[in-house]
């Protein structure tokens, strides 16, 4: 059984759907608003659409060899964004399968085995650097997926009909001009 955007389960494929495996949204439509609305002074705050965010997700174990020659084991987990190929760590998330309108999903720019390259790059200066490690270490892949993260798009105007849009990550509120 698969939620849809709204929350409400599914058991009926339609065609109009697609299912794909995303962070749960905690930020609601109203939250969103509120957020900017606190922010924004005079400007009229409207909620648009959430869409959601391709990213790809990898789950290394490093072996790594310190200073002192012992082998230590460091679990990392890294998000690639599939659009501007930029990888981050990333904390403890939980996934749901959704069926969402494929107008709201965001279609990836890099290939698979680029975010994947750019992962382990990331992560093995990662793990040299806070591990001050001797030699680059080696890691094994515990799980690898696309997974998206919803994202609100928020219209600000004013009385002057100046705009601009601003994004709320629906996952942990944090924001940014477009």
């Amino acid at each position: 059984m698969l939620k849809t955007e709204s929350g409400k389960t599914n058991d009926k494929p339609t065609s109009e759907y697609i299912a794909i495996e995303s962070v749960p949204v905690e930020i609601d439509r109203d939250r969103a608003a509120s957020i900017i609305r606190h922010l924004s002074g005079d400007f009229n705050v409207e909620v648009q659409k959430l869409i959601y965010y391709p990213y790809l997700w990898v789950f290394f174990i490093y072996s790594v060899k310190t200073l002192l020659g012992r082998r230590k084991d460091v679990k990392a987990s890294c998000f690639v964004d599939l659009i501007n190929n930029q990888a981050s760590t990333t904390d403890k998330f939980t996934l749901e399968q959704i069926k969402v309108n494929p107008d709201n999903v965001l279609e990836s720019d890099i290939s698979e085995d680029a975010a994947f390259n750019t992962a382990s790059t990331y992560l093995t200066h990662s793990a040299i650097h806070k591990m001050k490690a001797l030699l680059v270490p080696d890691y094994e892949v515990v799980e690898k997926k696309l997974v998206y993260k919803p994202i609100w798009i928020v219209k600000c105007r004013n009385r002057n009909a100046e705009n601009f849009k601003m994004i709320v990550d629906a996952c942990t509120g944090k924001f940014q001009v477009l």
